[in-house]
């Protein structure tokens, strides 16, 4: 990696908002100042991306945003034998400390940090898939008794072999994205299934005004481990970052943040919060 190029590319960026900082605190008292209006502010972004070979193929949004911070809570997922009754439709003991569990069929359940649940009923399949989707999703969800209630269709990615299906709690029409069911799907139907719930949602009561889009773009030339990619969609969603620390959470603060969906089937939190 040419570190000196990387260096260049992120004093400019850092430049850039600090000029934008500079003409917005100029124009407070006037015209509210949109960086989405700006269009230099725009092209000189669009160009700090280019250097890494990211190119944008969709509409920024223009929308400008006054959000609460969210307390969220999750779901403890208690390992017994009903519990894995239900996802492995086989009665099995649960023993203290043991975290994955298999029945005679060679489907695998694991608990992850005590909130996520992998179920992987095979290994995935070549073949091009031309099945009804939805139908094989709604079997499924019937057959484990998931409670989809508030959920929606949030997210998808297909190859010429897999698709994948996410699904995520919503709140005031945004998406939280540490909410969610993910439904992997092959040529002979589901072969894998990830899930991760909040149970409860308090709005703190002070609001938060978040930066635009194409400033939360800025961002990501802070990750030099993101390039040569291809952005095909932009939005607003609550997230948490999982961090090494997140088996001890139950409670935790939810941030509005902006995220970037890659072609590649990659997403990024850009947060939207200064």
């Amino acid at each position: 990696m040419d570190w000196n190029k990387t260096n260049t590319i992120l004093i400019t960026a850092f430049i850039i908002l600090n000029i934008f900082l500079l003409t917005s605190s100029k124009n407070i008292t006037a015209v509210q100042y949109n960086p989405m209006n700006d269009e230099e502010f725009t092209t000189n972004v669009v160009s700090l991306l280019k250097e890494k070979n990211i190119t944008i193929d969709t509409d920024i949004p223009a929308e400008e945003y006054i959000l609460p911070i969210l307390d969220t809570e999750y779901q403890i997922i208690e390992i017994n034998s009903q519990f894995l009754e239900q996802f492995l439709h086989e009665r099995i003991e649960a023993i203290e400390d043991v975290y994955t569990y298999s029945n005679s069929r060679g489907e695998r359940l694991e608990i992850i940090d005590g909130k996520k649940l992998r179920l992987t009923i095979r290994e995935k399949l070549p073949g091009k898939i031309n099945k009804d989707i939805q139908g094989e999703i709604n079997s499924f969800i019937k057959e484990k008794n998931i409670d989809i209630s508030g959920y929606s269709l949030n997210y998808s990615y297909a190859t010429d072999n897999n698709i994948i299906y996410g699904y995520t709690r919503n709140h005031s029409d945004f998406s939280l994205d540490n909410s969610y069911m993910y439904f992997f799907v092959d040529s002979e139907g589901i072969y894998k299934f990830e899930m991760q719930r909040i149970i409860s949602v308090v709005e703190i009561p002070e609001k938060v005004r978040l930066i635009g889009a194409i400033e939360a773009l800025l961002r990501i030339l802070t990750y030099p481990e993101i390039e040569n990619k291809e952005i095909i969609n932009i939005e607003m969603t609550y997230y948490s970052v999982e961090d090494e620390n997140w088996k001890k959470i139950e409670r935790i603060n939810s941030d509005p943040t902006w995220k970037v969906i890659f072609s590649d089937g990659t997403q990024k939190h850009l947060p939207g919060i200064d």
